[in-house]
């Protein structure tokens, strides 16, 4: 059964300066009470405290209202400054001033200051003394911010001079209710929701934004492996009609197997992965010549003498004295009888070249992975010189101790980043 509206115990605290509102009792709940403007008395009453001794005859009457209870208080530490100041400087002039007699600067300061305390300025026979340029200067300043604390009382205005120099500010309102949420915690908990909600659809707009990344560059992937299959198609045609040889054919079709190999391995990534987003997109998604480094990539490289002893290796190199001495007979005894020349280089059975760079003293034998290039070819020949000029009096001497030997830099680039680093033999 309804048993009417509740009343609800609040409490009074400082609020708005033209306004005052009720703060609840922890455990209930309240109601805020209407917030009412300051009417035409309050202001005339709040201007009038900043003259004389009005403010504190105020603090007799105990106002009510906040507004004019800041302007009290704002009002009669300015009058008691005006007061003590002004006083001090009179008391000092009357101490030091020759034109005061003696037993008569008591009466003349007690006359002063009851004025100062009852009207704000001194008794009017001090106006015409020496005095008069030392207590402008409190009067003054003084009576200026009254004039200012009057014209803002008069306007329904004040400062909360409290609130200005605490670092602080009021805790807000807590409203507790026994059987529901209080307004501030209803908020919160909507505002949690609100932001719950919000980072879902982003969630959910990244995750469908990857997945449609990543189904296009699968389209884009399956379109480019079904024309290298084509392309392999066209060239096993033109095989058997004998337009194409079979080294080309051997060549297209490596180059076609693997490119076709290396996007099945990102397509197979892209499967495996459900939310792949833009950063993990791979960078390579066709395998063609062009895609490949301009040069050559260099598997060993090794200086030897003559009668086939390596001085340095580079890289792999996995062959004895016996086996180099062997390919340098083979080669000269080649190079004489079926091309009438030194030959410089050959392809082995796995596809690499092998080139020898022939010097006065030493010789230079590189293993690339593929046909070096002309300027590569100049770069080792390079190489060789730069050695031979550097070893150039141990070589006079048939001196080929490598402990003895300069090193020289080499201008290749690996297959293996590992295999770069030099091994010296004897």
């Amino acid at each position: 059964m309804d048993s009417g509206p509740s009343v609800t115990p609040s409490r009074t605290i400082r609020g708005d300066p033209a306004t005052e509102q009720a703060a609840p009792v922890r455990g209930v709940s309240t109601v805020e009470s209407e917030r009412v403007a300051p009417d035409g008395a309050d202001r005339l009453v709040a201007a009038l405290a900043y003259i004389g001794v009005i403010p504190f005859l105020l603090f007799a009457g105990s106002p009510g209202r906040i507004f004019i209870r800041r302007h009290q208080h704002i009002a009669a530490v300015v009058h008691a400054i005006r007061v003590v100041w002004t006083g001090a400087v009179l008391a000092v002039w009357m101490r030091l001033s020759a034109d005061v007699e003696t037993n008569e600067r008591l009466s003349m300061l007690g006359r002063d200051v009851a004025a100062l305390v009852v009207a704000g300025v001194p008794w009017y026979t001090s106006f015409q003394t020496n005095v008069l340029p030392w207590i402008l200067i409190p009067l003054v300043a003084t009576w200026l911010v009254s004039l200012g604390g009057f014209y803002l009382a008069l306007a329904g205005k004040t400062a909360d001079f409290q609130a200005f120099t605490n670092a602080d500010w009021s805790d807000p309102v807590i409203r507790k209710r026994w059987f529901a949420w209080t307004p501030e915690e209803e908020r919160r908990l909507a505002r949690l929701a609100r932001d719950r909600h919000l980072e879902k659809i982003q969630r959910s707009t990244r995750t469908y934004n990857s997945e449609r990344v990543r189904r296009e560059q699968m389209t884009t992937i399956q379109s480019n492996i079904d024309q290298l299959k084509a392309q392999r198609e066209h060239n096993d045609q033109l095989l058997a009609l004998g337009e194409i040889s079979q080294r080309r054919y051997d060549a297209a079709r490596l180059d076609i197997d693997e490119g076709i190999a290396e996007l099945q391995r990102a397509q197979s990534g892209l499967v495996a992965r459900t939310g792949a987003t833009s950063g993990q997109t791979p960078q390579r998604l066709r395998v063609s010549r062009t895609d490949r480094s301009a040069e050559a990539l260099v598997n060993t490289v090794a200086i030897i003498t003559p009668s086939g002893i390596p001085l340095f290796t580079y890289g792999k190199f996995a062959l004895d004295d016996a086996i180099v001495a062997g390919i340098l007979s083979a080669f000269d005894s080649l190079s004489e009888e079926v091309f009438g020349s030194r030959v410089n280089k050959t392809q082995l059975a796995e596809g690499q070249v092998l080139f020898f760079a022939h010097g006065q003293f030493v010789l230079i034998l590189s293993i690339f992975d593929d046909d070096p290039s002309p300027r590569q070819v100049e770069q080792l020949k390079t190489m060789l010189r730069q050695f031979e000029q550097a070893n150039q009096g141990a070589m006079r001497r048939e001196q080929y101790d490598p402990a003895y030997l300069h090193e020289v830099m080499i201008p290749f680039k690996f297959t293996d980043a590992r295999s770069s680093s030099s091994e010296r033999t004897g």
